[in-house]
């Protein structure tokens, strides 16, 4: 680089070139225009503040389920935990007898579903301090591993002492001899570090090595490792943890020697996986008595839902994706939404920029035409409005109560039928097979599940007397188990519970008659339960509906969304005041950034495009460009004619080293974006001709 800051690109010497950014006094006029928010649909029936107050109420119903969600997966998890925590920690107690040689304690965990959580609740009890308790665990000292760490047996090795001894400490005094130090890969340095910390803390915990993406991991490595662990473990109780994604024994055996494999002594555990995480999730938050969500996903989402966790990714982290972009999309779709939780004030909705919404709220909300009074003043239209609203909420989530009541219900008598060996319904109550119970909910949110609940009734007039009596049992305590909210609206499904009882234990032979109406009477219910949302006033409020997921957000097509950003850039740039120009879209073309300009002069070529032709139509471009900036600097910059003059004189001075420099930036500038259009993978270069460049991208609509 020479002294006065141009480059010489044509210096053979260099094979790269650093092109500092280093913004001139132009700049300002470079920069991405303001950005605002897209407008949305209804936003002129807006609240002046409803944005703010819309995801406020989308952050309090999100993490609502959010922790929910959390909270079962954590009960998933804790069992595993527990069984692979126990193991780890009684590695070392009780050893098989009469083996030839120790074997390494190996313990391998499957988790294709639950996510990092897992192992991250494994290790965090692993590490926690506590004595020995009953059950015979010792305490562990845990170090992670990751692919990289391990690329050869000297580094492998290293990383894994060091580690330790870092996590342990140094105990002191540390006694060696000067004369013969040991190599910090030497696992005997290991040894003499344990046993002086082991003394130093008075006990001697499992040294675990935390292997994560184990699959990754160089075998013949390994395999070493394991070798020279397996010499030392009578006195270094090294324990293995692997974390892998497919089954252990397959893959064990099939990248390692049988002599290897004679070293571990491998246990094996899996976690929950598949559509039981699904269904579980799913009935535990939107089906579940006992908790109440904010917002009620619809047959739309829940089936895309089910679609994405069964074909492409089945793990938790898909489950919470899918369900956090529902609720963005429903807050940002209708101002009602603001509605969810509470209801805005007589005075916020008396403004006179409230009009709008309260028109809108009071022609939803309106009882009947004989109430309507065009002589209320605003303050009155908003009292009533705000009593409406509450009286609305009130009636919808008790809708959705008895939609989760009565579904439950119905769940229960399936898995009682299923345990009596009836055929019950055509889907499946086992949460670890099929998908049947992901129709089940749809069915039951689009209020076509009649026809269900009236084959399980006529299915209980076929019961046995002992099967009928632990029915009615079963039910009397779902209920009698359910939140104190919920079961005062239960009584009267007791009541008749007890009756049926009460007369099926007197009369031996009333099992027909109680069967029957028994039947009869749990169709009625579950038929006035299980009653569909959208017939709720202002349901689109808390309820998704039919409302399609936005899956463009999820999985976005990347060549469609890389053309569209070089086309038009500034639609998906943002500064600090989140503004965007509306105009953007009809930007002359040197007003784009250098890529998109390139870009466009790219899809003018054919399929062969001569770089030096590609070359000085980008350098017209950026002669306009300058000399629009030029302008405008002149316009700003406007003074006295004397000056003026000085002014011009000067730059005619200047003028041959500038265009000197403005010819070495272009070919800088060029250079650049045809990079980066190349790592895009837009070019192919050939070595038929030096000079030209192969188009790979054809067919574009909008490329004016």
């Amino acid at each position: 680089m020479q002294d006065d800051g141009a480059i010489n690109l044509d210096d053979v010497s260099k094979t790269a070139f650093c092109i500092p950014y280093n913004p001139g006094e132009d700049s300002d006029d470079l920069a991405p225009p303001k950005r605002v928010l897209a407008k949305s649909l209804f936003q002129e029936r807006d609240l002046e503040d409803g944005q703010e107050l819309r995801f406020a109420a989308y952050r309090k119903a999100w993490k609502k389920c959010l922790d929910r969600v959390q909270t079962i997966v954590q009960e998933l998890e804790s069992q595993s935990v527990k069984q692979v925590v126990h193991e780890v920690r009684t590695s070392y107690i009780s050893p098989l007898p009469g083996l030839p040689y120790p074997e390494i304690p190996v313990v391998s965990v499957i988790n294709p579903g639950l996510g990092p959580s897992f192992l991250e609740n494994i290790t965090a009890q692993l590490e926690e301090s506590s004595a020995m308790n009953s059950d015979g665990d010792v305490e562990s000292s845990v170090i992670h591993l990751y692919p990289g760490d391990v690329p050869n047996l000297t580094t492998g090795m290293r990383t894994i002492i060091s580690n330790f001894l870092a996590k342990g400490g140094t105990p002191d005094p540390v006694k060696r001899k000067p004369m013969a130090p040991l190599a910090s890969y030497d696992i005997k340095y290991l040894d003499a570090w344990y046993r002086a910390w082991a003394n130093a803390q008075g006990k001697s915990p499992n040294l675990v090595i935390v292997l994560h993406e184990f699959e990754q991991f160089d075998p013949p490595v390994m395999q070493d490792i394991f070798h020279i662990c397996s010499g030392h473990i009578s006195r270094l109780p090294i324990v293995f943890l692997l974390s892998m994604t497919s089954p252990s024994s397959n893959y064990l055996n099939a990248a390692y020697s049988r002599f290897t494999m004679s070293l571990l002594r491998v246990r094996n555990f899996t976690t929950p996986s598949g559509v039981r995480i699904l269904h579980t999730i799913l009935l535990k938050t939107f089906f579940d008595p006992e908790f109440e969500p904010d917002i009620i996903i619809g047959p739309a989402t829940l089936q895309y839902l089910n679609d994405y966790f069964t074909r492409y990714h089945s793990s938790v982290d898909a489950i919470l994706t899918i369900l956090q972009l529902a609720h963005l999309k429903h807050f940002s779709s209708d101002p009602l939404t603001i509605l969810v939780h509470s209801t805005p004030s007589v005075a916020t909705l008396s403004r006179p920029n409230s009009s709008l919404f309260l028109q809108a709220v009071s022609a939803r909300t309106k009882p009947s035409r004989e109430e309507e009074d065009v002589n209320m003043d605003a303050q009155s239209l908003s009292q009533r409005a705000i009593d409406q609203v509450d009286k609305i909420r009130t009636e919808f989530y008790s809708r959705h109560r008895n939609l989760r009541v009565g579904f439950a219900v119905v769940l229960r008598m399936q898995t009682f039928l299923r345990s009596y060996y009836y055929k019950g319904l055509d889907w499946s109550a086992d949460l670890e097979n099929g998908n049947g119970l992901c129709d089940a909910m749809l069915d039951a949110l689009r209020g076509s599940f009649m026809r269900d609940v009236k084959h399980l009734g006529m299915i209980t007039k076929k019961l046995k007397r002992d099967e009928l009596r632990r029915l009615l049992e079963t039910l009397y305590g779902f209920f009698h188990e359910l939140p104190s909210n919920v079961r005062s609206g239960e009584q009267e499904p007791r009541m008749h519970l007890v009756e049926m009882q009460s007369r099926l234990s007197a009369d031996s032979n009333s099992t027909i008659s109680v069967a029957s109406r028994f039947s009869d009477w749990v169709t009625e219910y579950l038929g006035n339960k299980l009653v569909p949302l959208e017939e709720c006033t202002l349901w689109d409020v808390w309820y998704t509906g039919q409302s399609p997921f936005p899956s463009e957000l999820l999985n976005p097509s990347l060549r469609a969304s890389i053309i569209a950003g070089l086309l038009r850039p500034y639609e998906f740039v943002e500064n600090l005041d989140n503004h965007v120009d509306a105009n953007s879209a009809t930007k002359s073309i040197w007003e784009l950034p250098d890529t998109s300009i390139l870009f466009k002069r790219y899809l003018d070529s054919g399929k062969m495009i001569n770089v030096y032709d590609w070359f000085e139509s980008f350098k017209i471009v950026l002669d306009t460009q300058r000399s629009h900036l030029k302008d405008a600097a002149n316009t700003d910059n406007a003074t006295s004619p004397r000056k003026r003059g000085k002014g011009k004189a000067k730059q005619a001075q200047h003028e041959t080293i500038d265009e000197e420099k403005w010819a070495v930036e272009v070919q800088a500038r060029f250079v650049r974006a045809m990079h980066e259009l190349d790592f895009l993978g837009f070019i192919k270069h050939t070595g038929r001709k030096a000079d030209h460049l192969i188009r790979t991208v054809f067919e574009i609509d909008d490329a004016e």
